[in-house]
């Protein structure tokens, strides 16, 4: 007997539909939860670029009126 037999398949189709059909009901709270965490991602990404503008263009060139 294998590992993969004892312990499942990584990714199983039926128990995805099944638990898809127990989501339905709360599909509205799923997307906004899914579109929460692509803007989470977002944001997260954009800190260091904006630090990286802050520091380049204002606190290098001493004009700390542009922070």
């Amino acid at each position: 007997m294998q590992d993969d037999d004892i312990l499942g398949k990584a990714y199983d189709a039926r128990l995805m539909r099944r638990l898809l059909v127990y989501l339905r009901p709360y599909w509205p709270q799923v997307v906004l939860a899914f579109i929460s965490i692509v803007v989470a991602a977002v944001a997260a990404l954009a800190q260091p670029y904006l630090m990286k503008v802050a520091i380049d263009r204002h606190i290098a060139a001493r004009e700390l009126a542009g922070l």
